[in-house]
């Protein structure tokens, strides 16, 4: 099977990068809300998994020179038409945060500020389903968004605290991020296996 051009890699290893960052943020958010050894092996944990999601994209990029770096005019038109639907839709998703949080703060509904970004962030992960022509983005972003429903449900219609609902809704969205970088590792390590082996027969 023929390797893919190597734009391919920086859409792979950035996502690495980015749910590693992710990950670790909101498990971040724990740390006022439960008991701090409980919070601690949480965060140490999606620490392990970001460093094994960082290595992974660094094992990936140092095989790079097997991967062909031209682009058939297909390839470029793909490329440039999926960059310019990621910027729109992430541009997006921190525009509604921002706005969603302003709103919430100056009507004093601060409380809600947490489930309703992970609910932004799991409706941007729709668009990503056709963009990028993959069905896990489907998965994770009904995954998300009903997190952040759960979070605002139970603080609109339930007694549950705040620091419940929010733990709730960060440990939800953690689990989705973290899912996500497992999932691109397999196609990582999947990619860096073939091209080792192509390098290796090229050696030979």
């Amino acid at each position: 099977m023929s390797l893919p051009p190597r734009p391919v890699l920086s859409g792979v290893t950035s996502g690495l990068f980015l749910m590693s960052f992710f990950t670790l943020l909101w498990l971040g958010n724990l740390f006022p809300l439960l008991p701090t050894a409980v919070a601690a092996t949480l965060w140490v944990a999606g620490l392990l998994l970001a460093a094994y999601f960082v290595t992974t994209a660094i094992r990936l990029l140092r095989v790079r020179t097997a991967f062909p770096n031209e682009l058939s005019e297909e390839d470029q038109r793909f490329h440039r038409r999926t960059g310019m639907w990621f910027g729109i839709v992430f541009g997006a998703e921190f525009l509604l945060i921002a706005v969603a949080a302003t709103i919430l703060n100056a009507t004093g509904r601060q409380d809600y500020v947490v489930p309703t970004i992970a609910l932004i962030v799991g409706l941007h992960f729709y668009p990503f389903a056709p963009i990028f022509q993959r069905t896990v983005d489907y998965w994770l972003a009904t995954w998300t968004t009903l997190v952040g429903l759960t979070g605002i449900l139970l603080l609109a219609l339930t007694d549950t605290s705040v620091g419940t609902a929010t733990a709730i809704v960060a440990l939800g969205t953690a689990s989705a991020t973290a899912a996500y970088g497992l999932w691109i590792t397999t196609q990582a390590n999947d990619l860096r296996r073939r091209a080792t082996a192509s390098l290796t027969a090229g050696r030979g």
